[in-house]
């Protein structure tokens, strides 16, 4: 059980250094809007991202037991998914244009929380997300506490991510590294999806 939380904690993980909509509203908001509104941006999708995980858990909860048609269904769908993800990022041939210094300090706290806050429910792709790592982990009877120490740990991460990234972008060398990078971050991300992806169609096939 340990080994399969590190490797949905380590896919977690992946998917956040892998751009996506939150990673370049981020961006733009500490390039153009300062590090405060970024700041702010960061803790609103860290509070989306956890109430998204409180909504899929308790859905997960009012779900039939793992032997149900129901959650078979949903097994193989959440794999599918992950795969299809995987295939995205493994094939996925983009590159970052940044700006070479901040431009901007006069953004506030509040407006970038309740901007990145609204951004970041309102993408339909994070609910499916958290549906198929968590439920991953319920098919490995992960107790409920343990459940509970993942989602804390995912939103930690997800929030002590987005306000390194705000600093990180302060520095030449790391926006010349992410650069670089962009393409192998894809990689990682996309192999680890097809991992999960994968267990998720198998054992909803097996099961």
């Amino acid at each position: 059980m340990v080994g399969l939380f590190l490797l949905v904690a380590g896919t977690h993980a992946a998917a956040l250094l892998s751009p996506g909509p939150d990673f370049f509203l981020l961006i733009r908001a500490a390039l153009i809007d300062g590090r405060r509104h970024a700041d702010g941006c960061a803790a609103g999708i860290a509070l989306a991202n956890l109430l998204s995980m409180i909504l899929v858990l308790l859905a997960l909860a009012a779900l039939p037991q793992s032997n149900g048609w129901l959650w078979r269904g949903l097994q193989m769908v959440g794999g599918a998914y992950f795969m299809w993800l995987g295939c995205q990022a493994l094939l996925a041939r983009r590159s970052l244009d940044l700006p070479d210094a901040e431009r901007g300090h006069g953004g506030r706290w509040l407006r970038g929380f309740g901007q990145g806050l609204i951004a970041s429910s309102l993408n339909p792709k994070l609910p499916l997300f958290y549906a198929g790592l968590f439920g991953v982990l319920r098919e490995a009877d992960m107790p409920g506490w343990g459940l509970g120490l993942a989602m804390g740990w995912m939103t930690a991460v997800v929030l002590g991510w987005d306000m390194a990234l705000v600093r990180l972008l302060g520095h030449a060398r790391w926006r010349g590294w992410l650069r670089r990078r962009v393409r192998l971050l894809d990689r990682l991300c996309g192999a680890l999806l097809l991992i999960l992806g994968g267990w998720l169609l198998v054992t909803g096939v097996l099961s």
